[in-house]
């Protein structure tokens, strides 16, 4: 799928995503488990953030006359349904689709909720899976 010019989404956004994340991840391994957990509450929203915009990313490109109440969710799986909707067919990694309903809730919870906490190796699991899917996306596109 080559990008068309009208996308609103660029790789680097996503790239910056996945650096933000990764080093919100980083610094989370120098703190104490309960300072850390912010670090790491913030790297899910990156992460969410960047698998939102890897879904989106792919739907802009596809250059269908598209529905933007259906465009502007933060829902995986919504998304994910309305470009099924729309008989396009995703690049999404199977373990990204198994955890879609968790990485949904990382947008939100991580950053506001004092009691949500999310495991460091779940979060380094996601982070590597949006790597390897930000590799493929970037190779098959020109922008």
């Amino acid at each position: 799928m080559s990008v068309r010019n009208n996308n609103p989404l660029s790789l680097g956004q996503i790239e910056a995503d996945l650096f933000m994340a990764k080093s919100a991840m980083d610094q989370a391994t120098t703190m104490s488990s309960k300072r850390g957990k912010f670090f790491r509450g913030q790297a899910g929203y990156h992460l969410q953030q960047a698998t939102e915009k890897m879904i989106k990313f792919q739907i802009y490109a596809s250059g269908i006359k598209l529905n933007n109440a259906r465009m502007y969710r933060h829902s995986l799986d919504d998304l994910i349904t309305y470009a099924d909707s729309l008989g396009l067919t995703l690049d999404v990694p199977k373990w990204i689709q198994q955890k879609k309903f968790v990485i949904s809730g990382w947008e939100a919870e991580g950053r506001y909720d004092l009691y949500f906490v999310v495991r460091l190796d779940t979060l380094q699991k996601c982070y590597q899976e949006l790597q390897d899917w930000y590799e493929r996306l970037k190779s098959t596109n020109t922008v």
